[in-house]
Parts: structure tokens; sequence; C-alpha cells
């Protein structure tokens, strides 16, 4: 076992690079990946140990400095750094005890001002050491001592229990067979580095250092005590990471399936709002058709014939509809303009209703819209003309169609007997629509009504 020893005294300074070099990672990955995951309870208090994992690596990369360089300025600096990084590795140990649901007072107490608290006392201990003259020597021996004991040594052990602890209390049962086993790995490299990076330090002639120091490890296992505090930052890193990783993996596919059900919903919906102001409109205004037909069938047969044929016109291209939509479930998209087609359902509207009708155009150059949107402004109008021809016993019924450089205004008015207030919470799915696609077209729906005054709709839409 000689040649080992001497092969692992030889590699002294790559297992330092090793053990920078883990802790290094588990800073980097805790920074990536805790910013990814800060929804979750368990990630919010990591940033402490990307910390530790930062001051570490430094710890361990100083051990590249040549010896000659070393000087009370230099210990000076990597003491402070020991200090900093230690006292966060005990708040990360300490903020896993505590909860959410914990008192704000408690979780500032606990998680904060305790391992604050002690890391200002150990570095005003060891600052008025070296003010009343102990040797430089003494107080970098001293305060590194105190900092592995009183913070490294029982925060590695709260760590571990707190980490499982907070396992169980913030990850669903659902998940937690999927972290445990990581978050396990992570507890365990937490107990070892209480041992490794807390009691084992350097040698000194009172317990424990007397018997657990950097020296008694290198005899009895012929190792650097670099290479153990490596491999329990690389189990920190490995279960940390891991447990994350999974949560994270778990949380994107409950994402994926959750943005699936909504653009489902959302297409259920697009599906009713088609169906409603499309065919169902087209079947309405077949059925008042036939109803005019029925009433004019003795009197004027020619007319009654003459509304029986557009019927019928009506009724197949409803089927023609309904049978793309079974194929494709999608309606077709007008290829008019907005002018016309608008002109045109207000002739339809003319035609099957014998209302008086009047359409005014204001502006010049309409900007052209994309077939959605004029899809939208479609089925508002004939939606509002239905309700119109329903519900409002009107004479004239008017539509105009104004724009300026900015935005588009679409104006239904009717002398009909109007309301006496408009419906907040309408049973209806036709107003439903309208305001829905009003609301698609990130544009303004207003209504206005009075008893014996009709009703007015006015939409607006910006470009």
């Amino acid at each position: 076992m000689l040649w080992l020893r001497e092969t692992l005294v030889a590699y002294r300074l790559p297992l330092a690079l090793f053990h920078g070099q883990a802790f290094f990672v588990l800073s980097l990955s805790i920074l990536f990946l805790a910013r990814r995951s800060a929804r979750l309870e368990i990630a919010r208090g990591l940033m402490p140990l990307a910390v530790l994992g930062f001051c570490e690596a430094l710890l361990a990369w100083f051990q590249f400095v040549p010896l000659s360089h070393w000087g009370s300025g230099l210990g000076g600096v990597r003491l402070l750094v020991l200090g900093i990084g230690y006292t966060a590795f005990l708040t990360f140990a300490l903020q896993t005890c505590v909860s959410e649901k914990d008192s704000k007072v408690k979780r500032v107490l606990v998680g904060w001002l305790l391992p604050g608290g002690l890391g200002v006392l150990w570095l005003c201990g060891w600052a008025i050491a070296y003010g009343v003259g102990v040797p430089i020597e003494q107080v970098l021996l001293g305060g590194e001592l105190t900092a592995r004991y009183g913070l490294v040594a029982p925060g590695g052990l709260v760590g571990m229990w707190g980490l499982r602890r907070q396992t169980y209390r913030t990850i669903h049962r659902a998940q937690l067979s999927l972290v445990k086993p990581y978050l396990r790995v992570a507890g365990i490299g937490l107990g070892f580095w209480s041992l490794f990076g807390g009691l084992i330090g350097p040698a000194v002639p009172f317990f424990p250092g007397r018997w657990l120091n950097e020296e008694m490890i290198l005899q009895v296992t012929s190792t650097p005590v670099s290479l153990y505090r490596g491999l329990c930052g690389l189990a920190i890193t490995y279960g940390i990471v891991q447990a994350l990783r999974a949560v994270l993996s778990e949380i994107d596919l409950w994402l994926e399936s959750t943005e699936r059900n909504q653009a489902l919903a959302r297409e259920r919906e697009r599906i009713g709002r088609e169906l409603h102001d499309g065919i169902i409109q087209s079947i309405y205004a077949a059925g008042l058709m036939l109803e005019g037909a029925r009433h004019s069938m003795l009197l004027e047969p020619r007319a009654a014939q003459a509304q029986l044929t557009r019927a019928i016109e009506s009724l197949n291209q409803t089927i023609k509809d309904i049978r793309r939509y079974i194929f494709d479930l999608r309606g077709e998209l007008p290829n008019d303009d907005l002018e016309t087609g608008l002109r045109k359902i207000l002739e339809d509207f003319q035609i099957n209703t014998l209302l008086e009708t009047e359409f005014v155009v204001d502006g010049e150059g309409l900007p052209t819209l994309g077939a959605e949107r004029r899809q939208h402004i479609f089925q508002i109008a004939r939606e509002a003309l239905t309700n119109t021809a329903r519900h409002a016993r009107a004479r004239r019924v008017g539509m105009s169609l104004r724009h300026d450089t900015h935005t588009l205004q679409l104006r239904i008015s009717d002398d009909g007997i109007g309301l006496e207030a408009l419906p907040i919470n309408s049973k209806g799915q036709g107003l439903r629509n309208i305001r829905e696609r009003a609301r698609l077209l990130d544009g303004e729906l207003d209504l206005s009504t009075a008893p014996n005054e009709g009703m007015t709709m006015t939409l607006t839409i910006p470009y």
C-alpha cells in the first residue's frame, strides 16, 4: 500500500482541484436550477449552499498558492472566505428546519439571525484576538478550528435531518418516490461533510483535533482529506441537482398536460361559438323564411314559393357547413373584404326579416384585416342582428362602419323596445360570444339601451 499512498500524496494538488471543482459545480448548479424552481419551497433555501460551494472551491484552490506567498494578509483572506462559506452553510442547515407555515419571526430568527449572529461572533472573536496581540498563526488556526467545529460540524448534522424533514413536508406523495433517493444521497453527503469538513481539520493537541485531523486521515487511509471532501461535495451536488431535475420534469409534464387541456377547452369554445354564430343562426334564418312562407302561402303563393326556395338553399348551405365542421373542425373563413361581407350580412337580414335597413360607411382606404379578425367581426354582426330579430320588435335597423388611421368602429342600432338594464350574467350564449369575440379582437364593446328607445351596440377595434 506504500505505492498507493505515495501516489495519492503526489497527486495532492489534482485532488485539491477535484475538491474545489466539486463544490464549484455545486454552486453553479444551484444558481441555474434554483432560479427555474423558485416556486418550490425546497429550492428557495439553496442559495446559502451555493455560497458555501463557491467559498469551499476557493479554499481548495488556495492550496495552489506556493507556501512562500503565504502571509498574514493572504491567511486572513482565506480565513474570511472560510467564515463566510461556513456561516452560509449553517444558514442553509437551519433554514431546512423551518417552513413557510411557521411564523415570520421564527423563520427570520432561526433561518437568518441565529447563523448570522454566530458568524459575526466568530468574526469578532478572531479580530479581537488579533487586536490584543495573539500571534497571527494562532489566530488563523483558532479561527479555522472554531469555524469547523462550531459551524460545519453541527450544520452538517442539522442539514441532514432538516433536508429529510423538509422533503416529507414539501414534496407531494406522488413525487416523493422520484426525489427521495436523490435527496437521501444529498443527506448522506451532508452527514459526511459534517465529519470531513467539520471535525477533521488541522492537527491540534486537544480533542477532537488530536485524534481527528488531516494528518491522521493521511496516515490511516493513505489518502489526502481533499479526496473525501470532494466526494462529499460531489454527493451533495448529485443529490440536489437530480432531485430538482426530477421535480422540474414532473412540473413540466404537468404544465404540458395543463396547456394541452386549456388548448382543448379553447378549441371547444371556438367550435361552440362557430356553431352558435354560424350554423345555428343559419338554421334560425331558414326557420324565419319558412314561417314567412307559411303566412303568405294562401295570399301570396309566389312570394311563399320564393321564400321556400331561399330556405332550401340556406339549409343546403348549412349542411355543407356542418360537413366541413365534421371533417376539419374549422369553419370556412370568408374571402370578402370587411365592407362587402357586412353588406351581404345586412342584405340577408333584410330579406329574411323584411325590416328596413341602412348601411353607412365613413372613411376612406379601409385597411385590410386578416381573415380571422374579419370572421370575428362578421359573426358579431350576425349575432347582433339575430338578437334584434328575435327580441327587439324593431322596424328599422342601422349599421355603420367608421374608421380612421388607428381604430375601426362598427355600430348596430335598432328602434325596438329596448331594455331597462343590460343583463350582467346572461344565460344566453349569444351575448357571451359577442363579448368573447370582442376580447379576442382586443376591442371595446359598448351596449346602450333604454325602454322603448331600442339598443345600440358599438364595437371599437384597434388596428
